[in-house]
Order: C-alpha cells, then structure tokens, then sequence
C-alpha cells in the first residue's frame, strides 16, 4: 500500500500543517503524554528523573503557552518503565493521575498507585494502591476513562495469579471504578488470561466504555480483544480481528482505541508470519462488530500506535516508520469508512527503547504528538498538526 509521506517543502501546502512547540518538559524527561479534558483543555505530562528520584508533573496549554509545570508526586522507589507510562485523567476536578511504585523484591514486583486531586486542598491526594489484592508482583498498562458523575474508570494488567498459585497462572485484566476522594466502588476481572506487558486502552462510546488489549490464548495467540460495559456489565471478551499471531512471549505492543458517539477505531501492531503491519479495524455499533481492518503500515514499522477520531470524523493512527536507521513518528489520516487519505511525518526519532511510544490526543481537528527524543540528553517534545491548516 503506498502511503503518501508529507515533505518539508509541502508540509504547508496540503490541507495540515506541522508545527512544533516548544516543551515545558526539563533534560531527562520521558514517559509523556497528551490528554484532554471534557472542555478540550489540553495538557502535557511527563516523568522526570534526578539522581535517586523520580517525578511526574504536567502543564496545560493555555492563550498559545504551557503553564508552569506542576508536580503530582515523586517517590525514590518507582518502577519506571520504557513502555509503561503514567496516565493523566482531567475529569471536571475528578483528577487523577497514576505511576508504578515497586511492591516487592522481584524485579517485576510493583503496583500501580494513583493520586486523586482533592479540591477542597488545591493539591493532589496521597497515593492509593489500585491493586488491592496484597500479592507483590507485576501490575501496569494502565488505561483511564471519565465516568460522569466525577468517576473514574481505572483498567490494568494485574499479575496476582502469576504469584498465589502452585503453578502459576497468566496475566489478567480488571478494572474498578472509583469516585473523586478515590474510593473503589466497585471492581471486576475483565479477562483472566492476558498478554503479560502490551498496554490497554479505553474509550468512551454512545452505549458505554470500551476497554482494548492484547489477549493470549491457550495456544498462545496474542490478538487484540475488546471488552464493553453494557447496562453496568462487562460482555465477554471479543477478538477485534482474528490475526492468529502465535507468539510464544509478550510484543510489548498494546493497541489503542478511540470513540466518537457510534464510530470506534482500533489500531494493533501485529507480526504474523514475521510480517511487521499496523492494521485499523473500524465499528458503526460501539464496538459490537468491526470491518476487515486497514492495513496501515509495514513491514518496515515497530509499531507503538496510537489513534484519534477528529471532529469531522477522520481517524488518525500514530505510529513508527523504521525503513531508515533514523525511525520516524507517522500519521496515517483515514475516512470515517477506512479509506486512506494520506500519510505525514512528525517527526525523526529512533527505535531503540529509550525513545518510548509516541501518544496523540486531539482537540476538534488538531491532532497534538508527544515523544522522547534521544538524540542528546532525553526529554520531551511535542508538535501538533493542524487538518483545517489554520495554524499561523
């Protein structure tokens, strides 16, 4: 599939256009993210890392400017992970915020703790263990999605099983909802057997939240499934595209989802057969069914998507080109129906490890990229692309 790759003479001269803005991330920065509000404020959050602690902060973008960073927490005894990065949830004043702090003395022994933003103070809370299970082993690839009524929808990969039984058992999914103060209201297993590091996602749909990850079976197929709240219950496990990848350890390459109203889009890495591809599968009903996907990129990607649906209804997939030695963050632009509009470069970064997953978050028909860049000492940059062209 050809893909159409914006140069720098003609970024301007199509219906986008490329900026970068300046980042109020400091050197040694990684782990950003981009998220919206419910009024589209958009703000930038990182972790960064001194000689024996770590912090995350963020900054909102405010009049063309980001505000000065403030700071959630720091902690010397946090797991901080190339592909398992903290999520910031701005819900109306039902903030929350999440990173990994480590349990046990396993490697891989860490909880996800989240801190609730508590307005009566001005200040964000104490950190609470999301995992509440007491087992000291591996939990992250968290995903967060406002409820209404200040809730917060918290899904995670929880490693309880692979610790308190004589054989051990796999990686599951779960997920609670909590209120503003950060009470657990109520909590359940998702899926019992899961891909053991890929990340999740979730979104919002017209008939309710939609949670995706990278799912295993028994024979060791790691397909991208999708799970959905309906009438307050959790449906079965369903394969968003039955890719039959069979491979015997975790990709650490979790799909994204995005919703608007009825229309879903989930974008996966997949390697069937060694074939690196980014696929996009698209559905009309919430994520009951979905299309045959899209074939987006490959066989010269590592993956590492992400996925937006904009205002007027195109679907944006963020992902990573590695043709050259230098990787380069992509966006592939699609019709509501799958059809490819075009492609663009963000940015030149790199496929090592160190660089990250590139995150995208839109506002109306602007979609904003954040990344680590290596080249030098890490830290955090960010760009946005305009798809009306309006930017000055």
């Amino acid at each position: 599939m050809s893909v159409c790759h914006a140069s720098a003479e003609d970024r301007h001269s199509r219906d986008f256009v490329v900026e970068e803005l300046p980042s109020p991330a400091p050197l040694n920065s990684s782990l950003s993210r981009v998220s919206r509000d419910e009024l589209g404020g958009l703000y930038l959050s990182w972790v960064a890392q001194g000689d024996s602690l770590a912090q995350l902060a963020y900054s909102k973008w405010l009049d063309g400017t980001w505000s000065g960073p403030q700071t959630i927490s720091e902690g010397a005894n946090w797991f901080v992970n190339w592909a398992d990065f903290p999520v910031l949830s701005m819900n109306g004043g039902a903030d929350v915020a999440h990173w990994l702090q480590s349990s046990g003395e396993g490697s891989y022994d860490y909880d996800v703790v989240a801190s609730f933003y508590d307005q009566s103070q001005a200040k964000w809370g104490e950190g609470v263990v999301v995992n509440r299970s007491g087992i000291a082993a591996e939990h992250g690839f968290v995903s967060m999605l406002p409820m209404g009524e200040q809730q917060t929808l918290i899904a995670w990969l929880d490693g309880r099983n692979t610790k308190n039984t004589p054989d051990a058992g796999p990686m599951t999914l779960r997920g609670a909802v909590f209120d503003a103060s950060g009470n657990n209201l109520r909590e359940w297993e998702l899926d019992r057997a899961t891909c053991d590091c890929c990340q999740t996602s979730a979104a919002m749909t017209e008939a309710g939240p939609v949670v995706v990850y990278r799912d295993r079976s028994p024979e060791e197929r790691r397909d991208i499934a999708i799970v959905r709240m309906i009438n307050e219950s959790w449906t079965a496990p369903a394969l968003v595209h039955k890719d039959d990848w069979q491979v015997m350890g975790c990709p650490v390459n979790g799909p994204a989802v995005a919703a608007r109203d009825n229309l879903v889009a989930v974008a996966w890495f997949t390697a069937k057969d060694d074939l690196p591809t980014v696929k996009l599968a698209l559905s009309s009903d919430s994520g009951a069914t979905f299309s045959p996907p899209s074939r987006v990129a490959g066989p010269d990607t590592n993956g590492r998507v992400d996925v937006e649906i904009l205002v007027n209804g195109q679907v944006v997939v963020s992902w990573m080109d590695t043709q050259t030695a230098e990787a380069k963050i992509m966006l592939s632009r699609f019709k509501p129906t799958g059809q490819l509009i075009d492609g663009i470069e963000v940015a030149v970064s790199s496929a090592s490890r160190r660089s990250g997953f590139p995150v995208i978050e839109s506002v109306d028909n602007t979609v904003y990229v954040s990344w680590t860049d290596v080249s030098d000492t890490p830290r955090v940059r960010v760009a946005r692309v305009d798809f009306d062209g309006k930017l000055e």
